[in-house]
């Protein structure tokens, strides 16, 4: 499967995800900071045992990435440094636009959307969809995508689907995906980011 629907009700306990549009993954990781000493296509066993001591270590900043229609990805494994500012977001969609998603095992649900450098919107499950709780320059940007799936915004109301898919929705109908096999079967390219 290769949108991103695999991901509905599965239980994923740390979900820290980057996506920047027309971007080879190689450059998609160069902007997040890889290290090109680590740079490098691996299969899933040999990634599995080469980083099996720091899978788990939220500052490894492990990273998984590929590409999917025309879009780049890139799975941080134990970290979510792509939640822990603007820098990141900005830096990835310099000249192009990028989405973070992020999800935690506690509920927490987070989707992220800049282009040329700047956040234009983003919203949290733990504050709310209200206008106010949203940020980024343009936070009305997805509101009819948000209707569309049968949120009401302005009463904190994420719908049918939960905030979790409703915001894999709106992703998809941006164009991103991220095949399964990518993350659980087949040979992807993987590094370690440098330190910020």
């Amino acid at each position: 499967m290769t949108g991103l629907g695999w991901m509905y009700g599965k239980d994923l306990p740390l979900v820290s995800l980057t996506f920047a549009r027309d971007l080879a993954a190689p450059q998609l990781l160069g902007r997040m900071g890889a290290d090109p000493a680590t740079l490098t296509v691996r299969d899933q066993d040999d990634f599995h045992d080469e980083f099996e001591d720091r899978l788990d270590d939220m500052d490894a900043y492990l990273v998984t990435a590929g590409r999917c229609g025309n879009w780049a990805w890139a799975w941080e494994h134990a970290s979510w440094r792509c939640v822990e500012g603007t820098e990141l977001i900005s830096d990835v969609s310099q000249g192009t636009a990028a989405v973070v998603l992020h999800f935690d095992g506690n509920g927490r649900a987070e989707f992220w959307y800049a282009e040329n450098g700047h956040l234009l919107t983003g919203f949290n499950s733990e504050t709310s969809l209200r206008l106010e709780d949203r940020f980024g320059v343009e936070p009305l940007r997805f509101d009819p995508e948000l209707r569309v799936y049968g949120a009401i915004p302005e009463a904190n109301d994420y719908g049918p689907l939960g905030s979790r898919a409703l915001f894999l929705r709106i992703a998809e109908g941006l164009g991103i995906g991220l095949p399964h096999g990518d993350l659980f079967t087949e040979p992807v390219l993987s590094a370690q980011l440098t330190s910020r």
